[in-house]
């Protein structure tokens, strides 16, 4: 943010014990740990359906589809 955009942000929000830097900071966390939640998700959704009986391959196709997009977006969150 620029100056100017610093300014409105504290002109906007008078009292407010938060900067925007803190208030970026608590979305990309939300962001994280969601993702983390969903990919958790996934990885015991797909042991259950290989438990059930379905191909191993199958299985950690979507593990490692959920494991990558989970990595590329917090990379994406964190630069």
């Amino acid at each position: 943010m620029d100056p100017d955009q610093q300014a409105a942000f504290r002109g906007a929000n008078p009292g407010f014990p938060v900067t925007e830097a803190d208030l970026l900071a608590l979305c990309a966390g939300l962001v994280c740990a969601l993702a983390i939640a969903w990919c958790a998700w996934v990885v015991f959704h797909a042991y259950r359906s290989w438990s059930a009986g379905a191909p191993p391959g199958e299985a950690g196709g979507q593990v490692l589809r959920a494991v990558f997009l989970t990595v590329v977006l917090l990379a994406v969150v964190t630069w």
